[in-house]
């Protein structure tokens, strides 16, 4: 995969989801020391799915958080309305929410490689939730950490290809 495609997609997706982050009240910083070309999401407890599909580049972008950034992201951008709750339709809708924002806006920076098209959010909750790569040669993975204000993890994994 051409690297300059990569940056786009990686920069496109992490960018959208600190400026969404940041403009709904939640605190959130890219830990640049524990990114990895790998799968590494441990003690994620709910996930929000999204496949992309450009002319050059297609995969799979999955937010995926602990307990206490769910529950954090669920009362920042509800205002405090929704009480977090793990597998509660309304609280993961939060999560859903969250994703679609950040592809918005990642959409748009995006364009740049022609066309792309969205999947809606695909929620997932459970315990020890992980994702699993493709075995593909031209599948390229990473995870990146971010560190919330009251300490839980939001991960976003890419898997591109």
């Amino acid at each position: 995969m051409d690297p300059k495609i990569f940056s786009v997609v990686v920069n496109g997706f992490a960018g959208a989801l600190v400026s969404v982050c940041k403009s709904m009240g939640v605190d959130i910083a890219l830990d640049k020391a524990a990114i990895t070309s790998e799968v590494s999401v441990s003690g994620s407890r709910a996930a929000a799915l999204v496949g992309f599909v450009a002319s050059k580049a297609r995969g799979t972008v999955a937010i995926m958080v602990d307990e206490a950034s769910f529950n954090e992201i669920v009362s920042a951008m509800s205002g405090g309305a929704i009480t977090p709750k793990l597998g509660d339709p309304l609280s993961m809708s939060v999560l859903g929410e969250l994703a679609n924002m950040a592809s918005g806006q990642a959409f748009i920076k995006l364009n740049e490689m022609g066309s792309v098209d969205l999947t809606p959010p695909q929620l997932l909750v459970g315990e020890h939730i992980r994702s699993i790569p493709s075995a593909g040669d031209s599948t390229r993975c990473f995870t990146l950490p971010f560190r919330l204000k009251d300490g839980g993890t939001l991960y976003m994994v890419l898997a591109i290809s």
